[in-house]
């Protein structure tokens, strides 16, 4: 059986606005596996993708590039830019 160690990567920022026009700041996270190994390399995983507000809320992106807050589900935040992409893959 293998063992993986985990890894959270920021991987984007966007800034986005409520319907009330307050702004904010969502963040996308990467999960990157890492298979440890004392003998061999492994190539790294690339796991799920998930994204937070500023201040912790965990949130949902759905199609139409618009978020959600996963907390009530009614509370939706439209992107207004992209602050930061990384480039950075696992």
């Amino acid at each position: 059986m293998a063992t993986y160690e985990s890894v959270l990567h920021v991987t984007g920022r966007f800034e986005v606005v409520d319907a009330h026009d307050r702004p904010d700041v969502v963040i996308e996270y990467t999960e990157c596996l890492y298979r440890v190994s004392v003998s061999k390399r492994y190539p790294v995983e690339r796991g799920p993708t998930s994204y937070r507000l500023s201040d912790g809320t965990p949130l949902r992106r759905s199609d139409k590039g618009y978020f959600f807050d996963t907390l009530d589900g009614v509370r939706r935040l439209f992107m207004v830019d992209a602050v930061e992409k990384s480039k950075a893959n696992c």
